[in-house]
C-alpha cells in the first residue's frame, strides 16, 4: 500500500515503526457538514461562519459571495450574464437567480468534502421555498437570537471602533432598522417550517460572549456529525440505525414508513400494545432497517430495536400489525356529534374504569364526549384522557364489556330553587354560613338590651351581608363598618362589667373613659 502524509515529520515516524499506525481503528467516514445561520445584523454571523472556514477549513458563502464565484469562474455562462444584466441595471438580483448561483457555489470540492457555511441565508419564506425546491437543506440552522436595543448598540460600538474597513458601509442606523424590521417580520415563519419539516433549527443566545457562542454551535455541530457517521456505519453494516439529526421531512418519513406505520414494534412485539407514535412529529425514537423507517416509543424502546431489530420486524415479529379497519382512532366531541344517532357502547359507561375496577358497582363512571375512540365501528366515551390512551393501547382488553342489570341512577340536573330549604342552603350558602358561625363563635357577642340568641343572629345577618360576593362594593364595605360598630357596642357588657366592680369609688378614681362609655350603653336601650 501506499501511504500519504501531512509532514515530512510524521513520514519519518510512520517509517521507524508502521505497524502501529497501520493496526490502529479505521477512522470514521468524512462527513460534508452543511450549516447555516441566520439572525439579526449585528449578531456575529459572520464571526462564526469565519470561524468555521479558519479553523476546519470549510467553505464560508454568503448569498453574496456566491453570486460574485459564479461571476468570477463563469463569467461566459448564461446565469452570469443574466446576473450581470440586472447588477448593471442597478437592480436586485432575484431570489430564483441567487439560488441557482448558490447551487452552483456548493459545486465546489471543498463543499462536498469538507462542508460549507451559509452565512446569513434564507431570510424569507420564499427564500425557503427555493432552498427546498433545489434541495439544498442544511443539516442544522443556528438563529442567533438578539434584541433591536443590542442590535444599535453594538452597531454604535463598531462606528466608534478604529479598525473599520477604508471604504464605506451600509451600517447607518436608518438601514440597520430596516434590515432589523424585515429579519423579525419573516423569521417566525422560517423558524416554524424548519422546525416541522426538518427538525434542524437551533436557537442559540447571541447576548453571551463569542467563545460562549462557538463552544455552543461547535458543540451542536459535532453532535450532528457524530450521529451522522454513526448513521452511515450501520447502514453499511446492514444494522438498524437512529435517523434523529437526517432532516428527514413528514412527507419522506410517510413513504418509507415500515410495516407497523407510526406503531412502535417493540412495545407491540413484546406487551402486545398498540403505541402510536404519530402523536408527536419528532425522530428522536425514529431508527432505519432494511431501507424502512420505524418509530418507537421512548429511548428503551429505540435502544432495543437498535440492538436486535430482526426480532421486531417481519418474519420474526410476533404480532403483526391489525388492519387499518381493526385499529382504534381517536375522535373529538364535533366527530362525536356527528356520528348522531349512533349510541355510544356500554350506554356512555367508561370501558377502562369499570373492566380496572374488576367489574364493580362503584366503578361504573359515565364518561365525556371529549374523550372518545371508535373501534371496530363501535363508540366508546371514556372518563380522562389516562383512559382514552390506555385503550387506544390495548382495545382488545376493553371492547367487548357486557354491563351489569343494576346501574347506577342517571345524574339529571336538579334546579338550585327546587331543592328543599336544607339542601338549599347547603348547595348556596353554606360555605358563607359556616365563616359567619365561626365568627360567631369566636367573638360570642352579647348586644346590650338584646337576648344572646338575637346578638348572634344580627352579627350572622350583618356578616353575611359585608362578605356576599355579589353586592356592590361600597354595600359590603358599609355592612363591614355596621358590624365593627356592632362588636364595640358588644364589647361595652364585660367593659362595664369589669370597670363597676367592688364598692363605690369617687368619680376621679373611676377609669376616665368609664362616663362615656355607661352613657354610649344607656343610649343603647
Amino acid at each position: 500500500y501506499i501511504y500519504f502524509f501531512s509532514s515530512k515529520e510524521n513520514k519519518e515516524k510512520f517509517m521507524k515503526n508502521p505497524i502501529k499506525y497501520i493496526r490502529q481503528p479505521k477512522p470514521k467516514p468524512a462527513v460534508a457538514v452543511k450549516i447555516a445561520i441566520v439572525g439579526p445584523p449585528k449578531s456575529g454571523k459572520t464571526t462564526v461562519a469565519k470561524k468555521f472556514a479558519s479553523v476546519y477549513g470549510l467553505l464560508r458563502l454568503s448569498m453574496g459571495d456566491a453570486i460574485r464565484l459564479v461571476l468570477n469562474n463563469q463569467p461566459e455562462s448564461e446565469l452570469a450574464l443574466t446576473l450581470q444584466w440586472h447588477l448593471h441595471q442597478g437592480l436586485t438580483v432575484p431570489d430564483e437567480l441567487a439560488i441557482q448561483a448558490l447551487d452552483v457555489a456548493l459545486m465546489n470540492h471543498v463543499c462536498n468534502t469538507t462542508g460549507v457555511v451559509i452565512d446569513g441565508y434564507p431570510v424569507t419564506k420564499k427564500q425557503v421555498n427555493l432552498l427546498e425546491s433545489a434541495r439544498i437543506i442544511p443539516v442544522k440552522i443556528f438563529e442567533l437570537e438578539m434584541d433591536a436595543k443590542e442590535v444599535f448598540r453594538r452597531a454604535l460600538a463598531d462606528k466608534e471602533s478604529t479598525h473599520r474597513p477604508p471604504y464605506p458601509e451600509h451600517d447607518s442606523s436608518q438601514i440597520l432598522a430596516i434590515k432589523n424590521s424585515c429579519y423579525r417580520q419573516h423569521i417566525d415563519a422560517i423558524r416554524t417550517y424548519y422546525k416541522q419539516e426538518h427538525q434542524n433549527w437551533c436557537v442559540i443566545d447571541a447576548f453571551r460572549s463569542k467563545w460562549w457562542i462557538w463552544n455552543k454551535v461547535l458543540q451542536e455541530v459535532q453532535v450532528v456529525v457524530k450521529e451522522i457517521q454513526i448513521y452511515l456505519e450501520r447502514i453499511r453494516e446492514g444494522k438498524a440505525a437512529c435517523i434523529a439529526d437526517l432532516c428527514i421531512t413528514p412527507e419522506e418519513l410517510r413513504y418509507r414508513l415500515g410495516e407497523f406505520g407510526q406503531y412502535c414494534p417493540v412495545s407491540l412485539a413484546e406487551k402486545g400494545e398498540l403505541v402510536d407514535c404519530s402523536v408527536t412529529p419528532s425522530l428522536q425514537f425514529a431508527a432505519e432497517f432494511r431501507g424502512h423507517y420505524y418509530k418507537m416509543a421512548s429511548q428503551e424502546e429505540l435502544d432495543k430495536f437498535l440492538s436486535r431489530p430482526e426480532v421486531y420486524v417481519p418474519p420474526l415479529a410476533p404480532h403483526p400489525l391489525p388492519p387499518p379497519s381493526m385499529l382504534p382512532k381517536k375522535l373529538t366531541a364535533a366527530e362525536v356529534k356527528a356520528l348522531f344517532p349512533a349510541s355510544a357502547e356500554m350506554q356512555g359507561y367508561c370501558p377502562v374504569t369499570y373492566l380496572d375496577g374488576k367489574q364493580r358497582y362503584e366503578a361504573l363512571m359515565p364518561g365525556n364526549i371529549e374523550y372518545a375512540a371508535k373501534y371496530q365501528d363501535k363508540l366508546y366515551i371514556f372518563e380522562s384522557e389516562e383512559k382514552l390512551l390506555k385503550f387506544m393501547r390495548l382495545p382488545e382488553k376493553y371492547w367487548n364489556l357486557k354491563l351489569p342489570r343494576k346501574l347506577p341512577p342517571k345524574k339529571e340536573p336538579i334546579l338550585l330553587t327546587a331543592l328543599p330549604l336544607a339542601g338549599y342552603l347547603e348547595q348556596a350558602i353554606a360555605t358563607s354560613l359556616i365563616k359567619a358561625l365561626n365568627e360567631v363563635g369566636c367573638l360570642k357577642p352579647k348586644f346590650p338590651f338584646l337576648s344572646v340568641k338575637k346578638s348572634a343572629l344580627l352579627f350572622v345577618a350583618c356578616h353575611l351581608k359585608a362578605h356576599n360576593p355579589r353586592s356592590p362594593a361600597p354595600e359590603r364595605q358599609a355592612y363591614r363598618r355596621k358590624m365593627a360598630r356592632f362588636a364595640e357596642s358588644c364589647e361595652l357588657v364585660p367593659y362595664l362589667r369589669a370597670a363597676m366592680a367592688g364598692p363605690y369609688r369617687e368619680p376621679r378614681r373611676r377609669p376616665p373613659d368609664l362616663e362615656a362609655r355607661l352613657r354610649a350603653f344607656l343610649a343603647l336601650r
